[in-house]
């Protein structure tokens, strides 16, 4: 593996940034220390099994559960009937939004199950065992439906109804029929028909791609003890303390202010543990037994029952004129929603096109429900799929009018200052400066390797592009009485924020990383900060740290001041020493000046959370993917992989190159073999890692990362998001490979050996 770093960046000199500073959580980690969900419990907690529909659809005729609370050890046993039913509020689960009656139907069915695994009971016991068999004592008697899990089927005036009210929306106003189509968004501008008329060449094709999962290691993992006071203590492995704590409240009409998260560590989260899935179950729980509750998932359960992300049918249209004036792209994006609306198919939308600037453009996004686990968000929810569809259309556009595919993309790429289909301005970019500086590459341009075993072998290209979310994140710093330096959080750590933030606030003190300890809190002892998701928090929380550090530095000079005999505005601050102006000799470290200004109890902190108003930092990735094909078995095999990403300003390599590697892992794995299989009683036949097939380190090569900087032009020291652009260009890349090595054209995810030995023999 390689690693560049090239910047774009303004001349700005940092001392903190670009080091590998090592991970402050890391030995806590390697030696077992760290507590995670499953390692967390309370003391005289009871543990809980949930039941859930064996069935994909079906009516809930009756419950039973008198044989389990009869049963030696059970302690409380619930339905949806001990869950309130008069709901309301608006709901944090990230970027996969889904409106709270859905949701309370989504945590314990009521007269539906519409997925298995759909939860319609829990037990709770003073024993797992106790709690598994007496779930299996629940009596719940189904009237079976059909079950659909295609997108297209569902929409079928004909396919198997899955809300009865169920009714689409769009800008138009509301069908008078119901349906399985919760909602249709369009975009676009200009006139799509004068595009395509004024092109030379048009290119067409439909694409499909299946639900996958995120693939985190450790299952969702909460505790809850609701004491008889009425206070409700969690402890959990959310993405978000406050988003649960306010989801929470609306969920069991619980005041906030009687609900204290304690964030544990996530073992691996990508976007699906926005939503709250088990926690809510755990209280009620805890509620009718006195006592803590545990739950903790099966790898089945988190297979079956939490949120995968999107399946999606995407159709694109794109025509070009012969010089590469990109003058036409449209595209019909139906996204399946699981068991309840709420696809991300809105992100698809907005990022299927939007490294480029058509000068035509009509979108059309369709959300549907289905018979299947309800989806949730995936690293840069909707974007990979769009992309894939998008930029496969763009590599054949370019053969279409016989030009360098790269050529074509920089010419049409998008700029500072234009506009996304949803009209949004585009904050500072360098799409233009990626495109060539990867052309331009080794990676791009040298001679690709042959196989050994005289395989076909191809090159391709992929670029995706992902908003990167802002929302609130919270600071607080604090001077301790030996000079040393408390950051505390209100996010959750999913991927190395406390390091990144002891550099940023080490950066913002003029001090050393090591001398600042960095922790997250719980929401009793700070502002409100949302979920770490969308790849905001790096950028919003550096914001944050930086305003509360300046805020440090000024209330030490003014109290250094007083030391010095002079006034405040007199006090220099420079190169981690105060001093009295014209008197270098007065010279005090930080160190030493923190815990002198600090005797008697004198304070010294501040809190800070980011400006809300910020706009979007735009984040960008690029992938350079290099295949051999078995054209005996169709097995695609990556030989060489490189991954290009802008991240504004890099605050620490190795995290970054982690974050890269990671999100490329994962969009391979998207590409080349992870996709749900189901039955056509919509039972999912793949429920385990033996089945369900996530690459391994036999699978993939050496990811080369290169790194770009071309600072955000809002917020801390220009940094971007990382986490999400890295997953959304590798099946694009792959797919643009196997149609330079093989001369075909996939059109559907995952490129399995099967589906690419259908595909070159009938091409041939």
């Amino acid at each position: 593996m390689t690693t560049e770093l090239r910047t774009n960046a303004d001349d700005v000199e940092f001392k903190q940034f670009g080091k590998r500073y090592r991970k402050v959580d890391g030995a806590d980690k390697v030696t077992g220390q760290a507590v995670f969900g499953a390692d967390f419990t309370a003391q005289g907690s009871l543990f809980a099994k949930i039941v859930r529909s064996p069935h994909a659809h079906a009516r809930i005729v009756s419950i039973d559960t008198t044989e389990a609370e009869a049963m030696p050890g059970v302690e409380a046993v619930c339905t949806a009937a001990d869950f309130p039913s008069d709901v309301s509020g608006d709901v944090d689960t990230g970027e996969v939004e889904i409106d709270i009656q859905f949701l309370a139907n989504l945590i314990m069915g009521r007269r539906k199950a519409l997925f298995e695994g759909h939860p319609v009971a829990a037990v709770a016991a003073t024993d797992i065992h106790i709690a598994e068999e007496a779930a299996r004592l629940v009596k719940v008697v189904y009237d079976v439906l059909p079950a659909v899990t295609d997108p297209i089927e569902a929409m079928s005036p004909d396919a198997p109804l899955l809300h009865e009210g169920l009714v689409a929306t769009s800008l138009s106003g509301s069908d008078d029929i119901p349906s399985n189509i919760a909602g249709h968004m369009e975009g676009g501008k200009g006139d799509i028909d004068k595009g395509f008329a004024e092109s030379d060449a048009i290119v067409e094709h439909t694409y499909r791609t299946a639900l996958v999962h995120q693939g985190y290691i450790e299952p969702e993992a909460e505790t809850v003890h609701w004491h008889a006071d009425g206070r409700i203590d969690i402890w959990a492995n959310s993405q978000g303390m406050f988003p649960l704590r306010q989801n929470m409240s609306n969920l069991l009409r619980v005041d906030v202010s009687k609900i204290k998260v304690t964030a544990l560590e996530v073992g691996g989260a990508f976007g699906a543990k926005n939503t709250p899935r088990i926690t809510p179950i755990a209280a009620i729980l805890s509620r009718k037994s006195g006592k803590p509750v545990k739950i903790v998932l099966t790898r089945e359960e988190v297979l079956k029952a939490t949120g995968p992300a999107s399946g999606a049918v995407v159709t694109v249209k794109m025509g070009a004129t012969k010089d590469g004036k990109l003058k036409a792209a449209q595209a019909r994006l139906v996204f399946g929603a699981g068991g309840f609306p709420g696809s991300p198919v809105l992100r698809g939308m907005q990022t299927i096109f939007a490294c480029y600037q058509p000068e035509h453009s009509k979108v059309d996004a369709y959300d549907v429900v289905t018979n299947a686990p309800r989806v949730a968000a995936y690293r840069a929810p909707g974007a990979t799929v769009a992309t894939f569809c998008g930029e496969s259309t763009m590599d054949e556009l370019a053969r279409a009018i016989d030009m360098d595919s790269m050529d074509f993309r920089i010419k049409n790429a998008s700029k500072t200052g234009d506009h996304n289909i949803d009209d949004e301005e585009y904050t500072r970019i360098g799409i233009v400066e990626m495109l060539e500086e990867v052309k331009a590459s080794d990676a791009y341009i040298r001679p690709i390797k042959k196989s050994e075993n005289g395989w076909p072998v191809g090159r391709g290209v992929g670029i995706g592009w992902w908003p990167c979310g802002i929302g609130v994140s919270s600071a607080r710093i604090m001077i301790n009485e030996d000079g040393g330096v408390d950051v505390a959080l209100g996010v959750v750590d999913l991927h190395g924020i406390r390091t990144g933030t002891a550099q940023v606030a080490a950066e913002t003190l003029g001090i050393e990383a090591d001398a600042i300890f960095v922790h997250t809190v719980d929401t009793d002892s700070i502002p409100p900060a949302g979920n770490a998701a969308g790849s905001r928090v790096t950028r919003s929380l550096s914001q944050a740290v930086y305003m509360a550090g300046t805020s440090i530095i000024e209330q030490m000079k003014a109290k250094m001041a007083v030391r010095f005999g002079v006034d405040p505005e007199y006090v220099e601050y420079e190169d981690g020493f105060f001093y009295a102006r014209d008197n270098q000799d007065s010279r005090v470290s930080f160190k030493a000046a923190g815990a002198a200004v600090t005797q008697n109890g004198s304070n010294v902190v501040a809190t800070a959370s980011n400006d809300p108003g910020m706009r979007p930092a735009n984040g960008y990735a690029m992938s350079v993917a290099d295949v051999e094909i078995d054209p005996d078995t169709g097995k695609v095999q990556l030989t060489r992989f490189t991954l290009f990403q802008d991240v504004g300003k890099c605050v620490n390599p190795t995290q970054v190159e982690n974050q890269m590697q990671g999100g490329a892992v994962q969009g391979i794995g998207w590409a080349l073999s992870e996709e749900y299989v189901f039955d056509d009683q919509g039972q999912m036949r793949n429920a385990s890692f033996l089945d369900y097939r996530m690459p391994t380190a036999l699978d993939l090569p050496m990811i080369d990362c290169v790194i770009l900087e071309t600072p955000a032009d809002e917020g801390a020291f220009g940094i971007r998001g990382v986490g999400e652009p890295p997953i959304i260009p590798p099946p694009a890349a792959i797919a643009n490979a196997i149609r330079d090595a093989a001369d075909v054209r996939m059109t559907r995810l995952p490129m399995s050996p099967e589906r690419v030995f259908a595909a070159i023999n009938e091409e041939s």
